[in-house]
């Protein structure tokens, strides 16, 4: 009979290793989306899904038309097929996640494949937050009927992420609203982020590496005690999932990187933000995620900032929004402006790292 590394937790004791889960899934979901890649692109040419370039963007993104989108398809297949493989099932937090990756990554796919069928502007806006915020309800739900911390108090609480235990207790109903936002609003600032080749992948993959480390810890009776997290039973799982996101988003790195040769398109960028923001809940992060996802909501916020001043004053703030156009368009090469926010993003980070050790002081 054939086990997978998952299906054989309980019976093989060196596989209850999380270290050793999370490294296969990484290498394992690298390889995968490394080998396919170039079928993959092949593929989305021959079906012509190729970017359509938008008339009001930046002169020097003219050149990308014709470049083959949807890649995030191949992103997210990748990271679900590993999990598949060194999975644990028998972990609440492992069925959840696959689930809400499903449900985003569908809600993407449609919103790129009626970009290519019916018109160029795919799911309105509306549907697309409605959908998103279905799941965040599922995951009110989750959070409701299985709890994380053994405290119900804290489960609808929002957690201060700087002094240790420090809270501010909410209820469910302004739970669901909250976990709404968050999960929302990261799902859409990384989709505003794909906007430069590269630009959005890795700040997902610090995103996750930070997340992935804290929930080790969360995990951990005698870490999360040392560094005053709430303990959170099985918490550890959730870092083998982001293992498959790391495995793959690097690999998708390297055919997304200047000059990208495919593009995530909405399947990779609003499931990629719908998990990092997820994961956030599920770990009483709320508060600490725009820190670990910085760059995300400097270009969220730039967004923001443009629509109001124009609205009310009739005068814009930056030459273009998100903000990454903006540098563009002062003659910063793209391949420039996507370093210097990656090297943002982990200073963004590492400040994040330093404020989980920081709570374990104060």
């Amino acid at each position: 009979m054939l086990y997978t590394l998952g299906m054989m937790y309980n019976k093989v004791d060196f596989l209850k290793s999380i270290y050793l889960r999370a490294f296969v899934g990484f290498l394992l979901s690298f390889l995968i989306v490394i080998l396919l890649g170039k079928p993959f692109i092949n593929y989305l040419k021959r079906k012509k899904l190729k970017e359509k370039i938008r008339e009001c963007g930046p002169v020097s993104h003219y050149s990308k038309k014709g470049t083959p989108t949807m890649g995030g398809v191949l992103l997210i297949l990748g990271s679900l097929m590993t999990i598949l493989i060194v999975g644990n099932f028998e972990n609440k937090f492992t069925i959840l996640l696959i689930l809400i990756t499903v449900l985003f990554s569908s809600i993407g796919f449609i919103d790129d494949y009626k970009k290519f069928t019916v018109n160029k502007d795919g799911l309105s806006g509306k549907k697309k937050l409605f959908g998103q915020s279905l799941i965040s309800a599922i995951v009110w739900i989750f959070v409701k009927e299985f709890g994380l911390t053994s405290n119900n108090i804290l489960d609808f609480s929002i957690i201060n992420p700087l002094i240790h235990n420090s809270y501010f207790y909410i209820g469910s109903l302004f739970m669901l609203i909250f976990i709404m936002i968050v999960i929302n609003g990261t799902s859409n600032a990384v989709n505003i982020t794909d906007g430069l080749d590269g630009l959005a992948i890795m700040p997902v993959i610090i995103s996750c590496s930070i997340l992935a480390t804290i929930a080790y810890f969360s995990g951990h009776i005698e870490m999360s005690n040392h560094l005053k997290l709430f303990y959170i039973n099985g918490a550890g799982e959730i870092m083998v999932f982001l293992s498959t996101i790391i495995g793959s988003g690097l690999a998708f790195l390297w055919y997304n990187c200047y000059p990208a040769q495919i593009f995530m398109g909405d399947t990779g960028s609003l499931t990629l933000g719908g998990i990092i923001g997820v994961i956030a809940v599920l770990l009483k992060q709320e508060l600490l995620l725009p820190l670990i996802g910085g760059i995300f909501v400097i270009e969220a916020i730039s967004v923001i900032l443009q629509v109001s001043s124009y609205k009310i004053r009739k005068k814009r703030i930056f030459k273009m929004a998100p903000i990454h156009h903006h540098f563009e368009l002062m003659d910063i090469p793209e391949s420039k402006v996507t370093l210097r926010f990656w090297i943002i993003a982990l200073l963004f980070g590492i400040v994040a790292l330093g404020a989980v050790r920081l709570r374990g002081i104060l």
